[in-house]
């Protein structure tokens, strides 16, 4: 199984305050992949491998995430605990993880952008995931819909969007 997050932040470093919050995790398993997307609610579906690969958007965030995998934490502010070479490889509960994540920064003031290496807790039973099946189509329906309703917009300059999120997570 292989687990990753890419998580997208614009922070207003000066007043301590996030504008904008999305996080997605994927776990691939077998030809199957469950994805979660949060800000304030949570959606989550289990899809074959192929049919992510034919969704660019989320295709996209999912190769990204994949960056994170094995790679150091070297910033603080964006992994769990007071190691910083800690890269998660066994996890002790069922019910929570340590996920490697890639973070993209931006600065909601001045509007640089910068990608992270660090690690996110996350809520997975990987025994329960292991045992689940491909998600219903009115489910998949479901979590496009939602999905497209919340991050629609980002699909106006997706190009522009993913070329610099690349190029940002190649300078790692």
């Amino acid at each position: 199984m292989e687990v990753s997050g890419f998580l997208i932040l614009s922070q207003d470093f000066v007043n301590n305050r996030s504008k904008y919050y999305k996080n997605l995790v994927f776990a691939k398993f077998d030809n199957k992949v469950y994805i979660q997307v949060f800000n304030c609610v949570s959606w989550s579906v289990i899809i074959n491998y192929d049919d992510l690969m034919k969704n660019e958007y989320l295709k996209t965030y999912y190769e990204l995430s994949r960056a994170a995998i094995g790679k150091p934490n070297i910033d603080k502010e964006y992994y769990c605990g007071v190691d910083p070479n800690y890269v998660p490889k066994k996890y002790e509960k069922n019910d929570g993880m340590f996920v490697d994540t890639i973070y993209i920064v931006e600065d909601a003031l001045t509007h640089v952008q910068e990608a992270k290496k660090g690690n996110t807790h996350q809520s997975l039973d990987l025994k329960w995931l292991r045992k689940m099946k491909v998600s219903t189509d009115a489910k998949i329906k479901e979590f496009f819909e939602n999905y497209n309703k919340k991050y629609g917009f980002e699909e106006e300059n997706f190009e522009e969007t993913k070329a610099i999120y690349t190029a940002l997570v190649n300078k790692l």
